[in-house]
């Protein structure tokens, strides 16, 4: 394979909503481009990126996939991400990597919910895009419509570049607007358009769009401006230069057009990346971290090896394989580095330049291209490979806070070690999901970024690692307290085997302390009213208790207890006796001492269209929620609650009903605050019906 320099790489992200058509436009890419033998298709398992079997199953993808292509004297590495919403960690990380997108539009359904969603992330990570309006081989398409959506979702930089000829099943081929030259397709043919003429109906179309074009691009530009107001045009060449500009500048986003499972319009779309997106040599620093502190270093060619794990994938044949982007320097086999994420070496083997299934043997991996590296040591997702003589990492990518909680456990006993295992290799390639066991709610907890992930996640062990799985409802981490004080409460512990006895006999005082206060022992016994050595038993005892909880088997927080009174035995008092005397003399004072239950309150910043403004407000207001105030952000308003965790076990289900699925939510704990006293009845009749079942078993 030809070697290629930064400059003449171009790294880009396929995004779309799910469904759009990625992964055929990819492998019409390839095939076109003759990197691979045949055309794969997603809807029959024949595709070379969807090889998963749950993908197979689903006919959707589910992890991100790396490919290239080689074009008009350019290297370009596609990575393809999941449309599904649930699993769009993939292109937050995939994003961080590439100079350009190129986001997929529905040639019937437009502009959709995941291509708003997605073109955030672009505009937030500054990068250049392009739009391809795919699948207008489908019946009752409408390019302009799609256009118009585009232009009044994302502003008038929307540039057609291209004009497609018939629609549906009359689609054939598509007209350049930039030459004004119409290239015909053969259904799963080559990908190669031939040239006919422009169709006459379109000559009116193709004049209005091409100056619409020109304007666009000129006012992009002070220089072509003028040129354009003097001359009326550009010339084909001022075009392509100041197309290119204004795309890198993020002020034009072209649009083309096709069908990609058809391999129809797919090599216009490859010139234009050539020609258009910029390539990975325009990147010239990165933003690294060094001690405690941000710094930006230069990258490239010349300067100290700096490359980044963005995607780990798991293989049965041949272990993980480290999908890694090269941001200065080269990487040659044999060649040590420093992972300075985790501190220790690694030696590079086994090195690929990566085609979705397919991979190409290499030695070298020039800065600005990806590669697959196999059998590193200690090697993962967000870490970095350096040269050892700089100290720096690049900054992992932050993935959002998984919002769906389910608990699981393994159907059968001793599959504990297998479940762990399958967890923790998911987790490497999938580090958008969490999973721990949390003491207080004695529940193991797997949180996603939505129902599908999760199911998605349960399905991988049951298949991967032969690990069946039970779901269940996560409880609330309700916290118990006391409201007033009780004073000089005592118990008497005193047990005779026999042998030696037990005696232990305390006096303590209970009082609240202020919310977040957590458990204080305060010891005032005064003289030898309890030896000094059987004081610390009092507290281990009362300490057992706040774990388990006395009102309805929560943790019990923000007390402060004081013993201050009590007797011992010469002999028969010892530890044992004290840690009783003081866990039920505490049992007693709390239950003297008006308790009641604390639910955790959630922090939740809700973002939704206009529209549905009110519709939020009002169910986040059925849910106990109280409105703090609400941010303006263009088209859409952020809404700021403060609502009970039990009220949002759901609300992703909920809030994607409201809004269309066009909404979206971020969740922080905020404190805790007394649960209302009918909704903490039920809570407590429910905990002593399940703690009766738990004791006649």
């Amino acid at each position: 394979m030809k070697a290629y320099d930064a400059a003449s790489i171009r790294n880009v992200c396929l995004l779309s909503h799910g469904g759009v058509g990625k992964t055929s436009l990819l492998e019409a890419a390839c095939f076109t481009s003759k990197g691979t033998a045949k055309l794969g298709k997603v809807d029959n398992g024949s595709s070379n990126f969807d090889t998963r079997s749950d993908e197979k199953a689903r006919k959707m993808t589910i992890s991100a996939k790396l490919g290239f292509c080689e074009w008009e004297n350019c290297k370009i590495n596609f990575l393809d991400t999941p449309g599904f919403l649930d699993l769009a960690g993939d292109a937050r990380a995939a994003l961080r990597v590439v100079e350009s997108a190129v986001v997929l539009v529905d040639g019937l359904d437009g502009v959709q919910v995941g291509t708003e969603i997605m073109m955030r992330l672009v505009t937030d990570n500054k990068l250049p895009r392009m739009f391809f309006v795919n699948k207008l081989d489908k019946d009752n398409t409408d390019f302009d419509k799609v256009v118009s959506q585009l232009k009044e979702s994302f502003g008038t930089g929307v540039a057609p570049l291209a004009l497609p000829i018939g629609t549906g099943a009359g689609f054939k081929g598509v007209v350049s607007l930039i030459t004004k030259e119409a290239f015909e397709y053969t259904r799963d043919g080559n990908g190669l358009g031939k040239k006919i003429s422009v169709p006459s109906d379109l000559a009116d179309d193709i004049d209005a769009m091409r100056s619409a074009l020109m304007e666009a691009i000129a006012e992009s530009d002070e220089e072509l401006m003028n040129k354009y107001f003097e001359n009326g045009s550009l010339t084909d060449a001022e075009i392509k230069a100041g197309l290119a500009k204004g795309v890198s500048a993020g002020m034009v986003f072209p649009v083309l057009c096709g069908a990609g499972g058809m391999n129809m319009g797919v090599d216009l779309l490859l010139s234009s990346v050539a020609q258009l997106l910029p390539p990975a040599s325009s990147r010239t620093e990165i933003v690294v971290v060094e001690g405690s502190a941000e710094k930006a270093v230069q990258c490239g060619a010349s300067q100290p090896v700096a490359a980044f794990i963005f995607k780990t994938i798991s293989e049965e044949h041949l272990g993980e394989m480290n999908l890694v982007r090269v941001f200065s320097g080269k990487l040659t086999t044999g060649l040590d580095l420093q992972n300075s994420t985790r501190g220790s070496s690694e030696r590079m083997g086994n090195m690929y330049f990566v085609r979705g299934k397919d991979r190409v043997d290499t030695s070298e991996v020039a800065a600005g291209d990806f590669a697959g590296l196999l059998k590193l040591k200690d090697t993962h997702t967000n870490d970095s490979l350096v040269d050892k003589t700089v100290k720096f990492k690049i900054p992992p990518t932050i993935f959002p806070t998984p919002l769906v909680r389910t608990a699981i456990h393994a159907k059968v006993k001793g599959d504990d070690e297998k479940l762990g295992m399958g967890i923790a290799k998911l987790h490497e390639e999938d580090p958008t999901f969490k999973y721990g066991f949390e003491g207080d709610i004695r529940q193991s907890i797997l949180a996603g970024m939505g129902d599908v992930h999760i199911d998605i996640i349960l399905d991988a062990l049951r298949s991967r690692f032969k690990v069946d799985m039970e779901k269940e409802q996560p409880k609330i981490s309700y916290r118990e307290t006391v409201t007033k004080s009780a004073k000089y409460v005592e118990h008497t512990h005193k047990k005779q085997t026999g042998g030696a006895g037990q005696f232990g006999r305390v006096f303590i005082d209970l009082d609240p302390l202020p919310r977040g206060g957590g458990y204080e022992f305060v010891d005032k016994i005064v003289g030898g009213a309890i030896d000094q050595s059987l004081r610390p038993s009092v507290d281990k005892g009362v300490r057992s208790k706040l774990d388990e909880g006395i009102l309805a088997g929560y943790p019990i927080v923000d007390v402060r207890v004081s013993l201050v009174d009590g007797k011992t035995h010469p002999v028969d008092s010892k530890d044992i006796a004290f840690q009783v005397a003081g866990r039920q003399a505490f049992k007693k004072a709390f239950e003297m001492a008006s308790p009641i239950l604390l639910e955790p309150i959630a922090d939740l910043r809700v973002t939704v269209p206009d529209d549905n403004t009110g519709d939020v407000m009002g169910d986040l207001s059925s849910r106990r929620g109280r409105i703090s105030g609400m941010e303006p952000d263009g088209r859409y308003q952020t809404v700021c609650a403060k609502v009970p965790e039990s009220e949002v076990l759901n609300y992703s289900q909920a809030l994607r009903a409201i809004t269309q699925g066009r909404g979206y939510f971020s969740k922080t704990f905020s404190h805790y605050e007394p649960v209302p006293p009918e909704v903490a009845k039920k809570i407590i009749e429910k905990s002593k019906v399940h703690e009766s079942a738990a004791d006649e078993e």
